[in-house]
């Protein structure tokens, strides 16, 4: 009987920047140390898995997720402890679940993802005031809320052969501004529409005429 796997993952430090292609091999190699009894693929005979919806690089992430599929069932807190021991700096397993075999593929049922965006004032805070810091943060998220809050939110989005302008603002599903100056937002994303942080921020930038560092972190990804 085979036995359909979920697994919550997160990427952190050095993690982020390492490609999805050696994400694969990495998490390959961790099922193979542990001695998990799970398929793999005839063809690269890596460990099949299916990925909701592939991380950005240079992104950190608390909730990705894959599903591959073990030959007997193994005790999910176990195999994710397993897992752990072997999996390289910056790489944790959270959680695992098994799930339907009938159920539709994950990669097909990703409708949206959550990001924290968080920009970065370090150089417009030097030789600053507590006060001057405080009407930056004060004069940015003003500048952020009046971007988001149009009812039009016109960005450039590039693809392989060509570049068009779109408005955006039906793939922003929900925002909140934190209290650490960071923004919670959804995206649409999957296969039927998906906008990255990139495109947000590049909208904003383009908005504001100033470019504005940030960092982004995926707390998780939304499916049906």
């Amino acid at each position: 009987m085979m036995n359909k796997l979920r697994l919550i993952y997160g990427k952190s430090r050095d993690a982020i920047y390492i490609s999805q292609e050696d994400t694969i091999k990495i998490f390959s190699k961790a099922f193979e140390e542990a001695e998990l009894p799970v398929v793999k693929s005839p063809n690269t005979n890596l460990v099949d898995m299916m990925f909701a919806h592939p991380l950005t690089d240079g992104y950190e992430s608390t909730g990705e997720i894959f599903e591959t599929v073990l030959t007997e069932e193994v005790d999910t807190r176990y195999l994710v402890r397993e897992l752990n021991k072997t999996l390289p700096a910056g790489f944790i397993v959270m959680s695992a679940e098994y799930v339907s075999p009938n159920e539709e593929s994950i990669n097909l049922r990703v409708y949206g993802a959550e990001y924290v965006i968080g920009l970065d004032y370090t150089e417009k805070f030097k030789g600053k005031s507590l006060r001057e810091k405080e009407e930056i943060l004060v004069y940015y998220k003003k500048k952020m809320e009046m971007y988001l809050g149009q009812s039009q939110i016109l960005v450039v989005k590039k693809s392989y052969d060509r570049m068009e302008r779109i408005d955006i603002k039906p793939q922003i599903e929900k925002y909140t501004f934190n209290i650490d100056n960071t923004i919670d937002i959804v995206l649409s994303a999957g296969p039927r529409s998906n906008i990255s942080p990139a495109i947000f921020m590049d909208g904003y930038a383009e908005y504001i005429n100033e470019a504005v560092p940030y960092e982004v972190k995926r707390k998780r990804i939304l499916f049906s």
